[in-house]
């Protein structure tokens, strides 16, 4: 696992360097840099970002993210079936009251 700050996203407030006990993070030009072999990857400042500018890297096979991939892809299938299965039922039962949308 590494920490990495979006540098996208980090607006150099300094909370993250403050927060640090192992002093590994500093501010530079306005963006957050941590140094990797300070790091202890306590994750105090992943919970101090106000922009959730610091984010984890974890390492991941191709294997896993396919199958994570895959998983994920098959739930929002099963739910889009949901909405549109209660979406012909409410039609259904509007038009059986005599109501239309």
């Amino acid at each position: 696992m590494e920490l990495q700050v979006r540098k996208d996203v980090c607006i150099g407030c300094g909370l993250c360097a403050e927060s640090c006990p192992q002093h590994a993070i500093s501010v530079q030009w306005g963006q957050a840099q941590i140094d990797q072999r300070k790091c202890d990857h306590c994750g105090l400042c992943l919970d101090v970002c106000p922009q959730g500018a610091i984010v984890e890297l974890v390492p991941i096979s191709k294997e896993e993210l396919a199958a994570t991939l895959t998983g994920l892809k098959d739930k929002a299938d099963n739910l889009i079936a949901r909405i549109e299965k209660l979406t012909k039922q409410c039609i259904t039962d509007n038009v059986q009251r005599g109501k239309t949308a």
